[in-house]
């Protein structure tokens, strides 16, 4: 049940972890790259913690550690948003 219950929570993670690099993408949010980079950090924690609690089942807590690595690294690559100079 405990299987099911982290399998759960990594799909969960994953799905808004998709929805929030679409929204990123697509221009429906414009978050700072701190923040990015936070949210990867959190989400790396996590899965620490989670490998840690959960020792048996441990592949789900690096699963959601390798998505919080990931959603960092992407966070550091992102340029900075910048100011549009418009003519008029």
């Amino acid at each position: 049940m405990i299987n099911f219950g982290l399998l759960l929570l990594t799909v969960l993670i994953l799905i808004v972890t998709i929805i929030f690099h679409a929204g990123v993408l697509l221009d429906f949010i414009r978050p700072s790259v701190l923040q990015i980079q936070l949210f990867g950090i959190h989400l790396t924690l996590f899965g620490i913690i989670v490998v840690f609690a959960f020792e048996s089942s441990s592949i789900y807590g690096f699963i959601i550690g390798l998505i919080g690595l990931i959603t960092g690294v992407f966070g550091s690559f992102r340029e900075p948003l910048t100011a549009k100079i418009v003519d008029k």
